[in-house]
């Protein structure tokens, strides 16, 4: 998965949580990284989401993409440590 994140520059997605709305004096650059970052995060989700289990994506298909990986992290590392 990091690999495809990675081609595709939006690993970022996964290791950064949500950034805060740019408020409404902010500069165009703040609101367009922001209006990307948005993007990039429900692609992120979806690839996610289509990669696991139907139970898995009905408990965390609304959870954001940074949230989302670290769901999966506790899930699976508890798994892996029984």
């Amino acid at each position: 998965m990091r690999i495809v994140l990675n081609q595709e520059i939006k690993e970022c997605v996964i290791i950064q949580s949500v950034p805060n709305e740019p408020g409404t004096n902010s500069p165009r650059a703040s609101k367009d990284k922001f209006e990307k970052h948005m993007d990039d995060m429900l692609d992120v989700r979806c690839l996610v989401l289509a990669s696991i289990t139907l139970e898995l994506q009905k408990q965390l298909e609304y959870v954001v993409s940074y949230e989302l990986i670290q769901n999966l992290k506790e899930i699976f590392e508890g798994k892996a440590r029984q």
